[in-house]
């Protein structure tokens, strides 16, 4: 007999054998529903479902997920997944290197920003110490977007690689993405602009987000450090 406190696994099972519901699709993520809608054609090739029950099941997915998230997946080239994780190591190690000269502490931040209303302290980098992954590039707008940042009060700094999709990879840029008060009076090229708004974090600072590309690493972690010097103090 099965103890009571004994957790029990869910087991995911293919669309060949399972009857799926409104019921059953609403228990499954995002994630899971995607992965579902892209197997259909598969299963619905090899007989496994029917036809008509593909599209019936395609229907009832397709009402549980924005448009966006249906469009075809675009297999990334492999040198744009190494450009990616070249980036991503060079801005992780920037932040290693800047928290062990600044105090750039969460509980810091939170001490300093006590009075400004729905302040949430932000680490350079995410858990497990990597640069963080855009919501651009999470929704396709960009090729790659990864990036460090930190605020406190209404102030924020950031430091981004951006690459936008089907642009050749040398094009791919470092932008700071900073609060007017730190980039005040920085060029705005219009490439950059609508997505500044994407690194703010209240509404107060939206408007205020400011870009500023660098030529390359060298100039990005030199000009970034400048700004994290401006709201961190700096260890003894």
């Amino acid at each position: 007999m099965r103890k009571a406190n004994q957790a029990v696994n869910k087991v995911f099972l293919p669309p060949s054998q399972m009857h799926w519901t409104d019921e059953k699709l609403a228990s499954l993520s995002k994630e899971q529903l995607i992965t579902l809608f892209e197997n259909l054609q598969t299963q619905r090739e090899s007989g496994r479902v029917s036809a008509q029950a593909a599209e019936d099941l395609a229907r009832l997915i397709a009402g549980r997920l924005p448009a966006s998230a249906l469009a075809p997946r675009q297999k990334r080239a492999r040198s744009q997944v190494l450009l990616e994780g070249k980036v991503a190591e060079e801005l992780a190690g920037l932040a290693t290197a800047l928290e062990t000269r600044y105090d750039l502490s969460s509980e810091t931040a939170k001490q300093q920003s006590g009075d400004v209303k729905g302040f949430r302290a932000q680490t350079l980098t995410d858990r497990r110490g990597a640069a963080r992954t855009g919501r651009s590039m999470k929704d396709g707008r960009m090729a790659i977007d990864r990036y460090i940042s930190y605020r406190v009060r209404d102030t924020q700094a950031s430091l981004a690689f951006l690459l936008f999709p089907d642009q050749p990879e040398a094009s791919g840029r470092y932008v700071l993405l900073a609060t007017d008060d730190l980039l005040d009076g920085e060029p705005l090229p219009d490439a950059y602009a609508r997505l500044a708004k994407d690194y703010g974090w209240s509404e107060g600072a939206l408007d205020r987000m400011r870009a500023a590309p660098a030529a390359d690493f060298a100039e990005a972690q030199q000009r970034y450090e400048s700004l994290i010097a401006q709201v961190a103090a700096a260890r003894a």
